[in-house]
């Protein structure tokens, strides 16, 4: 059964499109439009489902929430939506900066936020983008660039306010981006280690490619190669402590021991300062390690981590007041937002 019908682009582009509409393209009942959105399919046939599913996509309908009523016009409501592999993605202390600045800007002026953690393959599911349960969204995204892109494209076509964190966004796309100057802040790092003689540093990453991570690099690599020092990537899986551990010391026994290592976080820069320790390298006399991004952790350890400060929670609250602008029809001059950041020099360079 075709769903390429006039009738179906017109409803797409003179409004927002109903379940009415869904059922007329497709050709079937109202109720059976709803049981397939609310994923209820029973006897139906698999025919009518992919009929139905594929007049929802022509016209990009997103069924509301509270009993899909179009009387409503605000839910008071920001949707958060995290593309992580990791199910503790709440653990990490950017991010629970980052949900805590937006949360209480909100809750300051009446608004909730629902937060949703997603593997990048289970995105399409999710519901806050299925269903309009929010007025507006902010999403943080990993992943390679181009899933990325195609992400942040999907994004741009859901009609809502949308603040895509730590990364740029096209222009054009109608979307706004709020991000810490990464680059920045990791090139001033890697001419800070490179002033107390490193010419070649090892930088450690997870394995899941992260906008800020991409952004740490290149600024450091840029630095360091400008100068004729080494400049090595190494991968650090889930980059958690044993994972960091493990890639590093298979590093150095391939390669022998750097005068530098940054950590692409705090925590990762932690692991390496405390294995270095475990084989007999004290920092800062016989390495040079550092972190990003000086959340309380830097504070634990021995000696302190050399680290960038990052302003996640303000962030978070850049982002509130930029859909919260937006939702009250108040006049937004920039699209993209960029926090600075600074080095904090601590006892794991400071020679």
């Amino acid at each position: 059964m075709s769903t390429g019908n006039s009738q179906g682009s017109k409803a797409q582009r003179s409004r927002r499109p109903t379940i009415a509409d869904v059922a007329r393209l497709a050709n079937v009942s109202q109720m059976t439009v709803s049981n397939v959105v609310n994923r209820r399919f029973g006897s139906m046939g698999q025919q009518t489902r992919e009929t139905v599913e594929k007049a929802i996509a022509e016209l990009g309908y997103r069924p509301h929430a509270s009993g899909r009523s179009l009387k409503l016009s605000k839910r008071f409501s920001i949707g958060m939506v995290v593309v992580d592999e990791s199910p503790t993605f709440l653990a990490d202390p950017f991010i629970t900066n980052l949900v805590a600045g937006l949360s209480n800007h909100l809750n300051q002026r009446d608004y909730g936020l629902v937060v949703q953690g997603m593997r990048a393959d289970h995105l399409p599911e999710a519901a806050l983008i299925r269903r309009h349960e929010t007025d507006a969204l902010c999403v943080f995204l990993s992943g390679e660039r181009a899933k990325r892109a195609q992400m942040i494209s999907d994004f741009a076509g859901l009609g809502q306010p949308v603040v895509v964190m730590q990364e740029a966004v096209p222009k054009g796309s109608g979307l706004y981006s709020v991000r810490q100057d990464d680059r920045a802040g990791s090139a001033e790092l890697a001419l800070h280690l490179h002033a107390r003689g490193a010419r070649h540093v090892l930088f450690l990453a997870p394995d899941v490619a992260w906008p800020a991570i991409e952004e740490r690099i290149e600024g450091a690599r840029t630095v360091l190669l400008a100068r004729e020092c080494r400049f090595s990537v190494v991968q650090c899986g889930d980059g958690g402590f044993d994972a960091t551990r493990t890639a590093l010391a298979a590093a150095v026994a391939a390669g022998g021991w750097p005068p530098a290592i940054m950590g692409g976080n705090d925590q990762m820069g932690i692991a390496a300062l405390k294995w270095c320790a475990d084989q007999g390298r004290t920092a800062p006399s016989d390495i040079l390690v550092s972190g990003f991004n000086a959340f309380e952790t830097w504070r634990y350890s021995t000696p302190s981590l050399t680290t960038v400060v990052s302003p996640a929670y303000e962030l978070g609250e850049t982002a509130g007041g930029i859909l919260l602008s937006v939702l009250q029809g108040e006049p937004v001059r920039r699209r993209e937002h960029v926090l600075p950041v600074r080095l904090k020099i601590g006892g794991s360079t400071d020679v």
